[in-house]
Parts: C-alpha cells; sequence; structure tokens
C-alpha cells in the first residue's frame, strides 16, 4: 500500500494531514509453509512534519511517499503444482538474469509427431502476465495474456495454448527515406533478433530431444524389467519336466558320474556316457536330467537335441524333456504322465523351426514339418510299419527318412551333397539304422554292420570324436543342434 500527499493539493487538506501523528501499514506475507494461507505483520511509521506549501516545490514528489513491496498474483508453488497435472508439460530451467520473476514451460511434449503443438509458455507470476511462445514458419511468435489471476485461467491457457497471429510482411509498409547510419542500427537490430529466434528455435528443439530421450529411457527400462521378469519366471516355473512310469523289466544300474564344462558335460550311465555342447541355460537343464534319472536308477535308450531342447526317452517308457523343446510335442508329452505302456514313446527326433517326429509303442505317431514328409509317414503308420529314424535338415524342407527294412528316402535342397556322394559310393544300399542331419550341413550315418560316417562337423565336435575313438571307446550316435550345438554317445 502506498500514501503520497500530492504537492499541489490546497492548503486545509495539508494542515488537516499534518495533524495525523502517524500511519499504520499491513503487509500480506505468504506461510512459510506454502498453504496460501497468510500472515499479516503490522508495524507504525512515524510521519515527518510538512514542510509549508509556499516552501514545497510543485514538482517535487514530496517527502511522505512510500514504496511497497509488490504482490504476486500467482503463486510459484500453486503454478507447479497446477503444470504438474497437465500431460505434457515441462518445466524449463530459467537461466536468463533478470527473469527470476518469470516460471517457463513447454507444453504438447506429448504430440511428438504434432510439432504444431508444442508451444512455450512464460508465466510472470508477480505481475500475472502469461506469455505464449509459438514457432510460425520459423520464427518464433508470442502473445500475452496480462493481469491473471486466477490458477483455472492459468492452467486453460497450458492446457490450449493460445495460437500465434501470423503477419504477412507484405502488408507492412517500410520508410526508405532514413539515412545509411540509421539502416546500419536497423540491420543490427535485426541481426540481434535473428538470433534471438534462433536460440528461443533451438531451446525448443533441445526441450523435443529431451523429451524423447526420457521416453526412449522409460521405454528401454521397461523392456529390461519386462526380461527380468521373463527370465525368473522361465527360471521359477519351466524346470526341467521329468515324466515317470512303471517299469516292466530290470534295468542295470546307473552311477551318477557327471563332470561339466563350458563347453562339454560328460554322463556315466551304467557303461553309456556322453559328450554334448549346448547353451548354458540348456546344459543345466541337461545336467539336472541326467541326474533325475540317475536317481531313478533308469538306463537311458534314446537322446534328441535340436540346441534348444532335449529329449530324453529312458527305463520301458519314461521320458524326460526340457521346456524349450517345440510346443506341440511338449503339450503331446505332457499327457503321458497316466498312460499306458503302449501309448508311450518309442523312438523321437527334434529339428529347428518346431518340427519334430515321435513314434509311440502302438505303432501311431505325432510329428511336423513339410508336406512331402506328410505323405510318406502316414503311407508307414498306415502299414503299422513306423521308420528306424527321421531327421530335418538345414531348410524347412529337408528330411531324410529310414524305413523300417532299411531303406530310405530324402527330398529338400539341404541335403548335404557329401552325404549323397556316400550313399552312392555305397551304391545305395538299404542297410541304414538311422541319418541324422544338423542345421549347418552336419550328418551321421550308422548302417546295421556297426559302421559310421559323418561330416560337415564343427572342429570341436571333431576333436571331442577323435578323443572318443583314440581311447578305444565305441562311438553310438550323434546329434546336432543351433550354433554348433551336439550330444555324442558312446561306450567305454
Amino acid at each position: 500500500m502506498v500514501n503520497r500527499s500530492p504537492t499541489n493539493a490546497h492548503s486545509h487538506l495539508q494542515q488537516q494531514q499534518q495533524q495525523k501523528q502517524h500511519h499504520s501499514l499491513s503487509m500480506q506475507t505468504p506461510n512459510s509453509h506454502g498453504n496460501g494461507q497468510g500472515q499479516k505483520q503490522h508495524f507504525k511509521q512515524q510521519r515527518k512534519p510538512q514542510p509549508h506549501p509556499a516552501k514545497m516545490n510543485s514538482r517535487s514528489p514530496g517527502n511522505n511517499k512510500h514504496t511497497a513491496v509488490p504482490a504476486m498474483k500467482l503463486h510459484p508453488a500453486a503454478v507447479r503444482e497446477r503444470a504438474r497435472g497437465i500431460s505434457g508439460c515441462k518445466e524449463l530451467v530459467n537461466t536468463s538474469k533478470g527473469d527470476e520473476n518469470v516460471i517457463s514451460f513447454m507444453v504438447g511434449l506429448n504430440h511428438p509427431n504434432q510439432p504444431q503443438a508444442l508451444a512455450r509458455i512464460n508465466v510472470y507470476y508477480i505481475t500475472g502476465t502469461i506469455g505464449t511462445q509459438r514457432v510460425v514458419g520459423g520464427q518464433v511468435r508470442q502473445s500475452f495474456r496480462r493481469n491473471i489471476t486466477s490458477l483455472d485461467v492459468m492452467e486453460r491457457l497450458m492446457r490450449h495454448p493460445e495460437k500465434a497471429v501470423t503477419i504477412d510482411e507484405h502488408l507492412i509498409g517500410f520508410d526508405n527515406n532514413d539515412n545509411d547510419h540509421n539502416e546500419e542500427k536497423k540491420m543490427e537490430i535485426r541481426k540481434k533478433r535473428s538470433l534471438q529466434k534462433e536460440l528461443e528455435l533451438a531451446d525448443v528443439g533441445m526441450c523435443i530431444l529431451q523429451g524423447e530421450r526420457d521416453k526412449l529411457t522409460r521405454h528401454i527400462d521397461s523392456i529390461h524389467q519386462f526380461q527380468y521378469t521373463k527370465q525368473q519366471k522361465t527360471i521359477q516355473q519351466q524346470q526341467p519336466s521329468i515324466e515317470s512310469f512303471p517299469d516292466d523289466e530290470n534295468d542295470v544300474p546307473m552311477n551318477d558320474n557327471d563332470e561339466s564344462s563350458s563347453s562339454s558335460s560328460n554322463g556315466s550311465l551304467s557303461g553309456m556316457e556322453f559328450q554334448f555342447s549346448l547353451p548354458a541355460d540348456v546344459m543345466t537343464q541337461v545336467d539336472q536330467c541326467l541326474r533325475d534319472i540317475t536317481r531313478m536308477d533308469k538306463l537311458v535308450k534314446g537322446v534328441a537335441t535340436n540346441g534348444r531342447g532335449t529329449v530324453f526317452l529312458y527305463g520301458n517308457g519314461g521320458v524326460a524333456y526340457t521346456p524349450s523343446i517345440p510346443r506341440a510335442l511338449y503339450q503331446k508329452l505332457r499327457q503321458l504322465r497316466n498312460s499306458t505302456y503302449a501309448a508311450r514313446p518309442s523312438y523321437v527326433s527334434l529339428g529347428t523351426r518346431d518340427r519334430y517326429f515321435v513314434a509311440f509303442n502302438d505303432f501311431t505317431a505325432d510329428w511336423k514339418g513339410p508336406k512331402a514328409l506328410d505323405k510318406i509317414l502316414k503311407r508307414c503308420i498306415a502299414s503299422r510299419k513306423p521308420p528306424l529314424s527321421v531327421s530335418f535338415g538345414s531348410t524347412y524342407d529337408t528330411f531324410f527318412v529310414v524305413f523300417h527294412d532299411g531303406s530310405w528316402e530324402y527330398q529338400g535342397r539341404g541335403i548335404p551333397s557329401s552325404l549323397e556322394e556316400k550313399l552312392a559310393s555305397r551304391d545305395a544300399r538299404a542297410d541304414l539304422v538311422t541319418v541324422n542331419l544338423g542345421p549347418s550341413g552336419e550328418w551321421f550315418l550308422k548302417a546295421k554292420n556297426g559302421r559310421m560316417w559323418w561330416s560337415g562337423i564343427s572342429d570341436d565336435l571333431d576333436k571331442v570324436i577323435s578323443h572318443i575313438l583314440q581311447t578305444d571307446n565305441y562311438l553310438h550316435f550323434m546329434d546336432f543342434g543351433e550354433g554348433g550345438s551336439y550330444f555324442v554317445s558312446y561306450d567305454d
């Protein structure tokens, strides 16, 4: 509140004012807790005697003029609180000197594909002025609303910023009679304005980039959290599944004597041993399967792998398998817990791209593969003579089938040429027991006389087989999976 005594007032008014000995002032101050409630502070100030009117200068402001502290029309804390409730609104850091009484926000960040939605809102909370800046045609336009005291009006302007007024420069006239000095000043002013506009545009661009960065960071964090949750569920809920069935014969007891390393693992099961190289998570699951089979004192009779998943046949119809086998086969094997011996699997093979084949003791079978394989397998099942082996190659249409009498048939673009040459060198004899194909051109062939051939294997697997043979062990079987993974069985 400001009290003034006009210097040109009549003498009787000045005499009345001289009779007053003091006056009181009150000032509203915001509560220290920022709750909008004020505390009034009262103080008294002694007024000095007024000079005689004749001695006062008519243009003098007077000795009784007092300057009051300006009151805020919008409280900063309330402004920020309202801004936090607006989607796509972000407060900007004020680095300009002399603008301590302004709070700036960037709105429209929740519409990254709509640049016209962006606007900078400057709230001058002392005067209640709200400025709206927009970019129009590469230039920054600003409009003002003054004497705003309502937070609702301020929030409406932030949620729905005013559109900038565009001015057609062709409609504006210019005075060309200025001298050269004035032209230089005008050019300098234009350069400063241009630089200021570029800085404001850069500020807008920085806000957009910062908003995009924050959005990408939240997206990456959500992906990491999803992957972590999925991994935890896989570890907790998808542990290796073991299916056990009653024995109808006396199997040779097995001793758990597993040794593992980063690249291979050995398991001794009643004289039969295994060498395998698989991904780390699958290695852990396979070790668990082998330990459980050993604990039940069963004999492993068959193994199939595609690198990601592995299936074991053991005992008299028992099945053990890891979670990442083809989904259709996984569901099929889960139904065997209470099945009879006739419905249990007698042979299984796995391929990439969810291909598989499983034969049961009742001469039925189930599989997934190319249409050409469907016709061959349906013919075998109809004659109640399931094949001895079925394998899947590097392409979806590639397969190799060995029939019950040792004859065979293959199709597909991925049949290795070295395998075709070996079959031709043996005069295409119908004396095969099994043929396995790998996803990278590997193959393994075993005849009824016990002789075996293989090719296309990795250097790591070649060293493993060489060591097995050099130590006078007998090789039984090998299967191949993704990424150079393999599974080998042999006798010592």
